[in-house]
């Protein structure tokens, strides 16, 4: 009997400006290929975030690695590198004020700094809507499928 497992994964990295898609084996090569191609292919002066759930975030190498490990599809976008600035900041911000909120045993929620940031971070993150001419890039992982042979065949 023979049987497959999910024991390694390969990365498809497409972008906006170009058809067809570059493979790799580790999700480390295939996000040193956008930060190239971002160079490449964006105006310079422009920053890689990441999309996420919440928003969109600074694309750092720690952030990448840590989705692209449980999620199948991981979406860039390319925006003004100052904006871009503003919104890790506020990040910062708004998670100092978070651990502040844990250490004291306040509920964050009732703290109106802690409000007034998301608020701010919200507004930032809409605000970093990128041009038609910036190219957007998506890292797809697809799990590789190995035989395995069973003694008993």
């Amino acid at each position: 009997m023979t049987t497959f497992t999910a024991n390694s994964s390969v990365y498809l990295v497409s972008n906006s400006q170009e058809d067809g898609f570059t493979a790799f084996s580790s999700a480390a090569g295939a996000l040193a290929f956008v930060a190239d191609s971002h160079g490449d292919l964006n105006a310079e002066g422009s920053a890689l975030m990441l999309d996420t759930i919440s928003g969109l975030v600074p694309a750092t190498h720690k952030e990448v690695l840590g989705r692209a490990t449980f999620q199948r599809n991981v979406r860039f976008v390319a925006s003004n590198a100052d904006n871009a600035a503003k919104v890790g900041k506020i990040q910062s911000k708004l998670k100092g004020a978070l651990q502040a909120c844990a250490l004291v045993g306040v509920d964050p929620s009732s703290v109106a700094k802690v409000s007034e940031l998301r608020e701010e971070l919200q507004t930032m993150q809409a605000s970093l809507v990128s041009d038609a001419d910036c190219a957007t890039f998506n890292i797809e992982v697809v799990p590789v499928h190995k035989r395995k042979n069973n003694k008993r065949s």
